[in-house]
């Protein structure tokens, strides 16, 4: 959006109050300076959604100087409102002129929410209420101003004088001082802050404003302190080793570390499966250097999920190697995407380790075996962290490629390789190692020996915003959270907030930086940062250095952080909203008391059904089972075919000797897809050769990026990066961008060249997408009768479908998630095909739920939901690798009545279910008769990635569908529950 730059201010529209008493030289030109900022900066609050800047204010209203501004401030306190943005300095004359008509926007908005609503441009607002606002504040800077002068009078003061000596406390400062200097401003936590107890910080809570009873009943549970056992080793470690542990401060090893390292002495492969900075990485350090020091030519590879946790492992490993001496000439290097092409070739030949990743694995070094051939033959050690990372589509593309490692190495002679992981606790860790590495021989490690401090774990539910009107709802989860955030940081407490999306990061950390910026607490708001994917690499990695460092108080992150990069001791940690699952729960809470010191956790409820169920009944998310990693290697056949492609390219494919690593269905796959060459071998089919690799994208990420590019004040910044995918629903025309919890405006979006302009600017509002998806079907591959053959007006089909997916416009959303306006863009569809299967909805059911008066779309996605969560337990398959089309309670268009599943990336994982279809229905209904909850909850119908929150879901309505679809009574269905 472009907005005019006025040469000149134009002249005040109405009359200069006239003052009681003659005033001072200074003090007449203040306040003629006022009448004329206030006309400019009014009629551009109304009409302008650009921030306005001090630059911009020099340019219309002449003589204007940053003094003048403090000056005003002087006489009324807080009313110009100062943000700097790098070095352009934004600022709010006085409260928004818009306020004004919000809540009738909302008023007119809300009865149109639908997906079909037709905008009609709402009125400017008008020169009447411009011109009154105008008014009020003249008069209203008048009489502060005949105040201040006979305040100043009464004490002798000279008013010019005065005025000159106070505007120094109100001149605006940029708050990017260095960590190193003092910090100027009076907000930032006092040393008697550091002395309160997570204890008294809890209790103190209770008598805090937003306090509401939140620590009654069951939601607070206490985990004792745990003291720490130690271990020994026989034979005990190299004294060089023990000496370097001592020098980083490591008088002894902790149980769990030395039954792991007595592991790996015995040729075993281990599983650490214990708590969060447990000292889990000494494990895999401490025998890779033993194994260094007696054979130089021995090679170690580590392999890490993300560069920043390779990077943050690797530091630590070169400080261990740095206090050994006799390891001096040991190179250790990073091999991935970012390491230069000429330096490739030298890594490969002298590291003897090297940290990557599995995609660098797959696509550079297997592709090249035969440059990587003495590495290969000399690896003795592969340490593959955050083993439960690899999971689902992801987890399945890992194991091929293990097992390709495997292969390769035993090519090369080296059948001694060992395999040591570490995860987190996850259920079975033990059988996750052999799926992933296919290899037996492992030893689990799970009873942990590291110490522990006192935990505080609370699940806190946000309070009604009407006590005596439940219906109408509870405060927010950001809201809650932001506020929570606020009083821990306050106190001194260093504080991670996990955030599910990157857009509830940002909002959160936009209501923060509002919340201190108003309070003019600066020196608290320098030391908080947001921490997300698509911040460029160079800004991930100094909040990292700054949190380890301790520079900052708190971080606002997505689950980016969720990872065990460390970023130093943390006393809390808050999760907006209930986590993913609860292995992430578990995980994200040992974040806090990283050094042995009593902590916080606190899961901040949100409103929707799934949260409010474990916010009433919390006793079961503290028991729920840990979750249960599954998913399938060699009867995946489709990701089982495309890793043989690369296999067979490395070196061709042995049907007898190659089975051990691909599975009894190896030569099924070869004769269908490859190539045969003879006496059972077989290269890749030539359509993929020379690189298969590039054919397959593990993650399914997609490369295609939109820069995000701040041209406020002609900067011309790249902001961040975000994928192609992401692009419709975060940088359309007119939408409000978010970055570090500052606002900016989308003014254009350029698909061809992938980039998006915005610019800095100042309001109350932020943007929400309106959008929709459908699941169309294109093409039936097979269909039958779901349960008994005789079943016949009852088919699950499979085939081939098309997700549709239409941004159609967005809503401006006020401070308290209302809308206050609506407008329409117009974006072509987002069009995928993939793999489904449906069931329609027989007319008997319809009519049953129509008697009922139940939603038939709120009965079909309950039922969709119960099928999916059930999934697990027939196929090797995550609730995020199949989902549905789910239902918004605005949305109007006509849907068929159909279930129906798709397959989020290609795996097979469809065609498994349409076989055994009628059971999975059976089990449905059996899941949901067997649940005690009145209307839906986790255990039945609600899913925690459910798109729509699981707010249009009908537990009654979905058994009915259910067991109508076996052809079973449905009369007495609302009986049964």
């Amino acid at each position: 959006m472009s907005t005019k730059r006025h040469a000149h201010a134009p002249e005040p529209i109405t009359k200069k109050p006239r003052s009681s008493q003659e005033l001072p030289q200074a003090l007449e030109r203040l306040q003629n300076l006022f009448a004329r900022l206030n006309t400019f900066c009014a009629f551009c609050d109304a009409r302008l959604q650009t921030a306005m800047t001090l630059e911009r204010i020099q340019s219309a209203v002449s003589n204007t100087q940053i003094n003048d501004l403090a000056a005003i401030n002087v006489i009324l306190p807080g009313f110009v409102q100062f943000t700097y943005e790098g070095n352009t300095l934004a600022l709010q004359f006085g409260k928004s002129v818009n306020k004004r008509v919000a809540r009738e926007k909302h008023t007119a908005a809300l009865a149109n929410r639908g997906d079909d609503w037709e905008y009609s441009k709402k009125p400017d607002i008008k020169p009447e209420a411009i011109k009154k606002t105008i008014d009020t504040r003249n008069h209203r800077f008048q009489r502060e101003l005949e105040k201040f002068i006979t305040a100043c009078r009464k004490k002798g003061l000279d008013p010019e004088a005065h005025l000159t000596e106070e505007l120094k406390h109100h001149v605006p400062c940029q708050s990017s001082t260095p960590a190193d200097e003092p910090d100027p401003q009076p907000d930032t936590p006092t040393a008697s802050s550091e002395e309160k107890s997570m204890h008294e910080i809890i209790e103190q809570m209770q008598v805090q404003t937003f306090y509401r009873n939140q620590l009654n009943g069951e939601c607070r549970r206490i985990f004792p302190e745990k003291l720490a056992r130690f271990g020994k080793l026989d034979p005990p470690l190299a004294g060089e080793i023990t000496q370097a542990l001592e020098e980083k401060g490591i008088a002894g090893l902790y149980t769990h570390q030395t039954e792991a390292i007595r592991g790996l002495r015995e040729n075993q492969h281990v599983i650490v499966a214990t708590s969060t900075a447990s000292g889990k990485s000494l494990i895999y350090q401490i025998p890779v250097l033993e194994t260094l020091l007696q054979h130089k030519t021995a090679r170690a590879m580590y392999i890490f999920p993300t560069k920043a946790l390779a990077q943050d492992q690797m530091r630590a490993l070169q400080e261990f190697i740095h206090h050994c001496p006799h390891l001096a000439d040991i190179k250790v290097s990073t091999f991935d995407g970012d390491t230069p092409s000429d330096q490739r070739m030298h890594i490969r030949n002298t590291a003897s380790v090297i940290f990557t990743n599995p995609d660098m694995l797959h696509h550079s070094i297997m592709p090249n075996a035969k440059q990587w051939h003495w590495f290969l033959s000399a690896l003795k050690f592969v340490v593959v962290d955050e083993l439960h990372i690899y999971n689902g589509l992801f987890g399945t593309n890992v194991a091929l490629i293990m097992r390709r490692l495997r292969r390769l190495c035993h090519h090369y002679g080296n059948d001694s390789i060992q395999f040591v992981s570490c995860s987190a606790t996850i259920r079975h860790p033990d059988q996750h190692m052999k799926l992933v590495f296919g290899v037996d021989n492992i030893k689990l490690v799970d009873e942990d020996g590291a110490p522990c401090g006192r935990k505080e774990f609370i699940v806190w539910n946000p309070p009604l915003l009407n006590p005596v009107d439940p219906e109408a709802g509870r405060r927010g989860a950001v809201a809650e959270g932001a506020q929570m955030f606020e009083y821990l940081i306050s106190n001194n407490i260093r504080t991670i907030a996990f955030c599910k999306i990157r857009k509830t990061c940002e909002m959160l950390m936009k209501q923060l930086r509002e919340s201190l910026e108003k309070q003019q607490k600066l020196g608290i708001l320098k030391r908080v940062m947001s921490y997300r994917g698509g911040y460029m690499p160079h800004e991930r990695r100094r909040i990292e250095r700054q949190m380890f460092s301790g520079e900052l108080l708190g971080v606002v992150a997505t689950n980016a952080l969720e990872l065990g990069v460390d970023i130093g001791s943390l006393d809390a940690v808050l999760m907006v909203g209930m986590p993913w699952s609860v292995s992430a729960m578990w995980q994200q809470s040992g974040r806090a008391g990283r050094r042995n010191t009593d902590s916080l956790s606190m899961v901040i409820a949100d409103h929707n059904p799934m949260d409010q169920y474990y916010a009433l009944h919390p006793a079961e998310l503290f028991e729920k089972q840990l979750d249960d990693i599954q998913f399938e290697v060699e009867n995946n056949l489709l990701v089982l075919e495309s890793h043989l492609q690369c296999a067979a390219e490395e070196i061709p494919i042995d049907i007898e000797k190659d089975k051990v690593y691909f599975g009894s269905r190896l030569e099924e796959v070869c004769e269908k897809h490859l190539v045969s060459i003879g006496n059972g071998l077989y290269r890749p089919h030539p359509r993929f050769r020379p690189y298969p690799a590039q054919f397959v994208n593990i993650r399914n990420i997609t490369e295609e990026i939109y820069a995000v590019i701040d041209v406020t004040a002609g900067r011309n910044v790249v902001l961040e990066e975000i994928e192609a995918a992401r692009a419709p629903f975060e940088i359309y025309e007119g939408a409000i961008f978010i970055h570090q919890g500052k606002s900016y405006l989308v003014e254009e979006c350029n698909v061809e060249k992938r980039y998006a302009k915005v610019h800095f600017t100042r309001v109350d509002w932020t943007t929400q997408q309106r959008d929709f998806t459908n699941v169309n079907v294109i093409s039936t591959t097979m269909s039958k009768p779901i349960g008994p053959m005789d079943n016949r007006r009852n088919t699950v089909g499979y085939g081939k479908v098309q997700i549709e997916t239409v941004v159609f416009g967005y809503y401006k959303m006020d401070r308290r998630n209302r809308i206050i306006d609506s407008l329409e863009v117009y974006m072509d569809p987002i069009l995928r095909e993939s793999t489904g299967i449906w069931a329609d909805v027989n007319s008997t059911a319809l009519s049953k739920l129509e008697e009922l008066d139940i939603d038939k779309m709120a009965s079909i996605h309950a039922a969709a939901h119960a099928l999916i969560s059930l999934l697990p337990s027939f196929t090797s398959s995550t609730t995020v690798d199949v989902r549905t089309e789910c239902k918004s309670p605005h949305a109007t268009r006509p849907r068929p009545p159909r279930i129906a599943l798709y397959e989020t990336q290609p795996s097979g994982i469809v065609r498994q279910t349409y076989q055994f279809f009628g059971d999975l229905v059976n089990m449905g209904i059996q899941q949901i008769q067997d649940c005690e909850c009145e209307g839906g909850c986790p255990s039945c119908v609600h899913l925690s990635s459910c798109s729509e929150h699981n707010v249009l879901c009908s537990k009654t309505g979905a058994l009915i569908i259910l067991r109508s679809l076996l052809d079973m009574n449905i009369e007495d269905v609302p009986n049964t529950i």
